[in-house]
């Protein structure tokens, strides 16, 4: 693996993930059975995308993704404190070929430390019945490319109890995601040679969010 020492969320960070697979949207090309999602395709044009026009993959304007940004630093403070444990910041990570990558909020030696700062209901469900398979690939995805050997999963709320799980590596399950992300990338590569060869496409000089709005706005998103 190849750790890129980055600040998470900075101009940095967006340009060494755009254009390639990033563990939390696995889910998008691996089911938490291991066969391949629906949503393989349109994930695919989206990274093509970033790919020829130089697009960075920055989040959307939600809410709770902000809120959950700036709740991060006081989650992982209340998580070294409940479970006695340093919770190291950590930057982008990418296999060795920079096919894939992904970005645990923490690390603990040579364990990953994901951190969730849902909204309430979210919170509650995490309480009474865990996160269940929605982040299988998301988790395994990590372990796979950093090769760790757990993910500390912690969700907080500061007005509700914190939600935790301990997760090892499902190396059967790996084993199948590694293939799907093999066949994935290597789809997306051929994919984005022929679509280069359809003609130019030009770099989009403002940020995605612009971008995408004045899609909108013409009717054209």
């Amino acid at each position: 693996m190849i750790h890129h020492r980055v600040l998470q969320y900075s101009d940095e960070w967006f340009s060494v993930r755009s254009g390639i697979p990033t563990a939390s949207e696995f889910h998008r090309i691996v089911t938490p059975t291991g066969t391949p999602s629906k949503q393989a395709a349109a994930y695919r044009y989206r990274l093509i995308a970033e790919r020829l026009m130089n697009i960075r993959p920055k989040q959307t304007d939600d809410y709770w993704i902000q809120r959950g940004h700036d709740l991060e630093p006081e989650a992982a403070q209340l998580f070294e404190h409940e479970h006695g444990l340093r919770a190291d910041l950590c930057g982008f990570i990418t296999t060795d070929d920079g096919r894939m990558g992904c970005s645990p909020d923490r690390m603990h030696g040579d364990e990953l430390v994901e951190i969730k700062c849902p909204a309430p209901w979210t919170q509650v469900g995490y309480l009474l019945d865990g996160p269940g398979d929605q982040y299988k690939a998301q988790v395994q995805g990590q372990l796979m490319i950093t090769e760790a050997a757990a993910v500390h999963f912690y969700s907080y709320h500061p007005a509700k109890p914190s939600a935790y799980r301990y997760t090892l590596r499902d190396d059967f399950f790996i084993k199948q995601l590694r293939q799907r992300l093999i066949d994935f990338c290597d789809f997306l590569d051929f994919e984005t040679e022929r679509c280069r060869k359809m003609g130019v496409f030009i770099p989009v000089p403002v940020s995605e969010e612009a971008f995408l709005k004045q899609l909108e706005v013409e009717g054209r998103a």
